[in-house]
């Protein structure tokens, strides 16, 4: 008789078996000696959980659910009751034949029992309801079809055995778990959407990295050496903007698999370019809540590079860390992100640039990594004390595993600073001034105060050209701002722009002078890093001007605390050189456990780190961990006027078949949509959109921008739009 698995392709299950084996054969001989977790036994252990995790499917309910899809004629029977195949499947498993002791008999009984992860808890009068009157006539079958022996004798005990589910209470045998079941999940999926579990193995970033670097005729610094040669060590880099830290991180990894991770999702699509085209690297893949729309326009075979990347199977994967890391919530399924670590490299950059919440997910993560047997590198300009001190408390870092290194130049001067106790708007002149022969950057904390500055200015009879950039345009409107502001920068055109954060860590600009409002001296230096970045200074005037005065933001966006911390250290700098030496030692001090001592920003570190030191293991599925870690602050609106507009995409949307064309649209609507604070937006909000576009509301107020001259102030949010409906 033949047993299906799945509708497409009338697959049997032991055809959609034989695909796991493959996989898992592919795993073994790629990585099986990275697996420090892996020893014979428990691959032996995994291969049988592989052969047995499906032949539950052999119940007819099963089965008549798929004859139905496939037109095929339906069986008899006179059971009706629907059981997850999950559970079944561990029931027929010939526990005594197979010669494993209680505690390996436990991990296969829950790898299997749980490689899906169900709302249904395993029931056990409806489980042995449909093994003695369903299953049992076809033991006979289902064993000669799978080429397996099963059970002779059903035994419950498996049932109370699973309710009793793992937890890292249970030491060593839980990290066991996590990898036997991870392992399971990863060549479950790989196997269901027909593709290799890993990718292009053979590859080394490291031959393209060094071919690159050698055509470009560039030699490997110290921090490059350094990572090169502790390839085989978990590393923490502290080095400046400008030295390298890619090709470092892309030395260190050598050969391995790797995940490569960065804040900003901008960041991660420059890279992949660099990593694909200028370093001619294709085992590379992306993966973040946009990179669809990304790959769409760049790839012929976006779709296969998407679904490799969203299983983990390329050798190097650029992500977020809301994509990898976000296993210290133990959702449901977590263990087969986590698994996926155990045989691989994680580079996690610029980790001073998450909020103290993330940051402890993080530090949590990497202790987890370092405990299934995967390597680490933190990349970092500036690295808070606070984290370091929690990794060796946590015994993450002992003295054989670790490397720590500070590369630092401090032979080129960039930066002679001025502190004024002002307010900025009360220096329009002067950066008038400097803008009729130079470029200005002025940097605010919040985009209300960027658009108030941007009036102002306009309220000054002058000829010299004022642009405003900030998080709150339409996303095309916003790259056609980021496109300008790079042309203008590189083309040396004099004028002044305005803008916010946003400039921080995305943009790569290199302007003649920065005007920017105080925050915490970790963003303050990433700021810096915009005004002289390529270039030695020239001149005895101070280039960098912070106002320390009506400062916007506090404390929404900087913790007040730890900004007046901050004036405190920069005081002594006043009209010297900020070299970069001086920048780490402060940061250094600013973010010092003791220093933190009794401020919102140290609570919101350890409450954080001790929910995830205590969670309750399965209680939240994998959507909402991503929901508790992306930027819930943030909502997506389309203002009413631009929706009458674009109505008739919606139209077309609903009518498409063809995905393709659908994600087209989708992306076209997507564009149009602006990214507010939810806490502000909700006053202006008068509908949400039906699904699919659910996560976009209409705020009836203005937009302001004209995109031939590239002038306007984005979304006025406290505008209402004057044909309200």
């Amino acid at each position: 008789m033949t047993f299906y698995a799945k509708s497409e392709g009338k697959e049997t299950i032991r055809e959609h078996t034989d695909r796991l084996l493959h996989n898992l054969n592919l795993l073994k001989n790629a990585y099986g000696y990275k697996f420090t977790l892996m020893d014979e036994r428990m691959w032996k252990l995994l291969e049988t959980a592989v052969q047995y995790h499906d032949v539950g499917k052999a119940n007819t309910v099963f089965q008549n659910k798929i004859r139905q899809v496939i037109h095929e004629s339906v069986l008899e029977t006179d059971v009706e009751t629907n059981v997850p195949h999950n559970y079944l499947s561990v029931g027929c498993i010939p526990l005594k034949q197979l010669d494993f002791t209680k505690e390996e008999e436990r991990l296969l009984i829950h790898a299997v029992g749980y490689h899906h992860e169900r709302e249904q808890f395993p029931e056990k009068e409806m489980i042995r309801h449909i093994l003695e009157n369903d299953i049992k006539q076809q033991l006979p079958q289902l064993s000669e079809h799978m080429g397996l022996p099963m059970t002779e004798k059903f035994s419950y005990r498996f049932v109370d055995r699973l309710l009793k589910r793992y937890t890292y209470h249970d030491g060593e045998e839980f990290w066991k778990y996590v990898m036997i079941k991870g392992l399971l999940h990863r060549l479950d999926h790989a196997a269901s959407a027909h593709m290799d579990v890993e990718r292009d193995v053979e590859k080394s970033i490291y031959i393209n990295v060094n071919e690159y670097m050698q055509k470009q005729g560039f030699h490997k610094n110290d921090l490059q050496q350094f990572a090169e040669q502790h390839h085989d060590k978990h590393v923490i880099a502290i080095a400046q903007t400008g030295m390298g830290k890619t090709e470092a991180a892309l030395l260190w990894i050598r050969d391995d698999k790797a995940f490569f991770t960065l804040p900003l999702r901008v960041s991660i699509n420059a890279i992949y370019d660099r990593i694909k085209e200028k370093m001619g690297y294709d085992a590379v893949g992306l993966l973040h809540s946009t990179s669809v729309h990304y790959l769409v326009d760049k790839e012929e075979n976006w779709e296969e590079l998407k679904q490799q990347s969203e299983h983990y199977a390329k050798k190097l994967l650029l992500t977020t860390i809301d994509q990898i890391l976000k296993f210290p919530f133990y959702y449901k399924g977590f263990e087969k992100e986590l698994a996926a670590m155990a045989n691989a490299k994680i580079v996690i950059d610029e980790i001073q640039a998450y909020e103290p919440k993330i940051a402890a997910m993080l530090i949590k993560s990497l202790e987890m990594i370092h405990r299934v047997g995967g390597k680490f590198m933190i990349m970092t300009a500036t690295l808070p004390t606070l984290y370091l001190d929690e990794l060796k408390q946590r015994n993450v870092i002992d003295n054989d595993q670790i490397v720590v290194g500070e590369f630092i130049d401090t032979s080129v001067h960039r930066h002679r600073i001025r502190m004024r106790a002002e307010g900025i708007e009360e220096t329009i002149g002067e950066m008038l001034e400097l803008g009729e022969t130079s470029q200005v950057l002025v940097i605010v904390n919040t985009v209300r105060k960027a658009m108030s500055l941007y009036d102002k200015f306009l309220d000054c009879d002058t000829q010299v050209p004022i642009y405003l950039l900030h998080s709150q345009f339409t996303q095309e409107d916003r790259q056609l701002l980021e496109k300008r502001i790079k042309q203008f920068n590189e083309k040396n055109e004099r004028g002044i722009w305005i803008t916010t954060q946003l400039v921080e860590a995305s943009i790569d600009i290199d302007f003649d002078y920065l005007f920017t409002e105080m925050s915490t001296l970790d963003s303050l230096f990433q700021r810096f890093g915009r005004c002289y970045r390529k270039r030695a200074l020239d001149h005895d005037h101070c280039n960098i001007h912070i106002f320390t005065e009506k400062i916007s933001g506090i404390p929404r966006v900087y913790n007040e605390h730890l900004v007046n911390e901050s004036i405190r250290l920069l005081e002594q700098y006043d009209y010297q050189i900020v070299d970069e030496r001086a920048k780490v030692e402060m940061v250094k001090q600013l973010y010092d456990r003791k220093q933190l001592k009794g401020t919102s920003f140290l609570k919101e570190f350890e409450d954080a780190l001790y929910m995830f030191d205590n969670l309750d293991p399965y209680g939240m599925d994998k959507r909402e961990a991503q929901q508790k870690l992306r930027d819930i602050q943030n909502i997506q609106v389309i203002t009413r006027q631009m929706y009458d507009q674009i109505e008739h995409l919606f139209e077309q949307y609903k009518k498409e078949r063809e995905w393709r064309k659908r994600l087209k649209l989708r992306m076209e609507i997507e564009k149009k949509t602006v990214s507010v604070q939810r806490y502000v937006a909700e006053k202006y909000v008068s509908e949400r959109l039906p699904k699919p576009f659910d996560h976009i509301y209409i705020a009836d107020v203005q937009y302001d921008f004209n995109r031939e001259q590239l002038k306007g102030k984005g979304i006025l949010l406290d505008k209402p739009s004057s044909n309200q409906h």
